[in-house]
């Protein structure tokens, strides 16, 4: 099985991140019945789904959105725009003298790391990741970060602690799902463990991933398993019009 990386796609986070849910505040419970996690849930029977029952709850991270300055909003376009152009320094500098000011805020730590990434300087990366999750414990998308940067340098356990945990924040995180299931199939040799989490982020998804569909099929035949059915699941309400952090 090969998996492609997407070039560019931490530019998408860096947009997505930059102006939601920056403050350090706990999800929400949802008030349906007790059900385990998909980060509890490593293997599922054939077929099942290893989904909370029940539609998606809304994505935590994006249900606190903070109220930012004009200066601020201003200060967070200049990165961005600094960060499409590829202007590492610029934005570096711009992302430091906002967390210098607000060091609260989990997405200017979050496009820090990702400045840092850009420019190989990993070790930094994965401090400003960690300021991230610290700042906000929901950051789903800081956890994933740190945890592809992880599995790079071969700690594949860290990796998966901090997949698992982004699932155990939010269990319908498409991106989680199918970073932990790559880290198993690809990495740690775990099949059973990974297919669950493709079908997860395929259900997830609405089923619009070709490549992911190959993988499944793939794993599917190594396995034995005959392919089922699967009902998508209902999607949560949007927590902030016009915008994702997947």
């Amino acid at each position: 099985m090969i998996f492609t990386k997407y070039a560019g796609t931490w530019l998408l986070i860096a947009v997505a991140s930059l102006l939601v849910a920056c403050s350090n505040t706990a999800p929400k419970k949802s008030s349906g019945g007790k059900s385990k996690s998909a980060a509890e849930e490593s293997i599922a029977a054939p077929g099942a789904s290893i989904l909370p029952a029940g539609p998606a709850t809304p994505n935590p991270y994006l249900q606190n959105k903070p109220s930012v300055s004009r200066e601020l909003n201003q200060q967070f376009a200049d990165a961005t725009r600094a960060m499409r152009n590829k202007q590492w320094a610029q934005a570096e500098g711009v992302l430091q003298k906002i967390i210098a000011a607000n060091p609260k805020l989990s997405g200017a730590h979050l496009n820090l790391g990702l400045v840092y990434r850009a420019q190989q300087e990993n070790k930094r990366a994965a401090q400003a990741f960690s300021d991230a999750i610290a700042a906000n414990h929901t950051n789903l998308d800081a956890y994933n970060q740190l945890a592809i940067l992880q599995r790079e340098s071969g700690d594949f356990a860290a990796a998966e602690s901090n997949y698992k945990k982004a699932l155990s924040v939010w269990p319908y995180h498409a991106e989680s799902h199918k970073n932990i299931a790559i880290l198993y199939d690809l990495y740690l040799g775990k099949s059973v463990e990974a297919l669950p989490h493709y079908e997860a982020y395929l259900e997830l998804i609405g089923g619009e991933d070709k490549q992911a569909k190959s993988w499944i099929a793939d794993l599917q035949r190594r396995l034995g398993i005959t392919a089922k059915p699967k009902a998508a699941v209902e999607a949560a309400p949007a927590a902030v019009e016009g915008e994702s952090n997947e």
